[in-house]
């Protein structure tokens, strides 16, 4: 396995991704990081976006929700809530969570309650806090639809924006 580093992408639900891989590049809060084999060591927090793998001059996409990432000379190990590849990503569901999502974010901005208490300020900025963090994943989501999803997912998504305005 020379030049190549092995890729592990774990969700609290499964094992999503296990191999060697030429390198892989990953959304950070910072832009893209890209890694190989022999790497220094890292760990740094995983932002919502697309991840993309090399094996030799093959190329894979996927969607990485929020989580973490370890890096060392030899491997690469994400923690994320989710992940998916473009061809699981139901489009309908997707549009749906987005619009919720967006009408959330926009609904606790809108609001204007100067009257409550620390405490409800607090689990209000958590929810409001929640909200972008979904936001930002259906977006991710729409990204790798349009990128590199079916030209059935890219039709279906282009009659959903139409329709919902997005």
């Amino acid at each position: 396995m020379e030049n190549k580093i092995k890729l592990t992408v774990v969700t609290p639900v499964r094992c999503f991704y296990e191999n060697f891989v030429s390198s892989v590049t990953l959304p950070s809060f910072d832009g893209e990081i890209g890694i190989m084999a022999g790497h220094s060591p890292l760990v740094f927090a995983l932002s919502p976006g697309i991840a993309h793998i090399r094996i030799d001059s093959e190329i894979s996409h996927f969607v990485v929700s929020e989580g973490y990432v370890e890096v060392n000379p030899k491997m690469v190990l994400v923690v994320c809530d989710s992940a998916e590849w473009p061809d699981q990503i139901d489009v309908q569901r997707m549009v749906e969570a987005y619009i919720e999502s967006r009408d959330n974010l926009k609904n606790d901005r809108d609001s204007d309650k100067r009257s409550i208490i620390a405490d409800a300020n607090a689990r209000k900025a958590g929810y409001v806090k929640d909200n972008v963090k979904s936001l930002s994943r259906a977006r991710a989501r729409v990204h790798i639809i349009e990128s590199y999803g079916t030209e059935a997912q890219k039709l279906k998504l282009d009659k959903l924006k139409a329709k919902y305005n997005i």
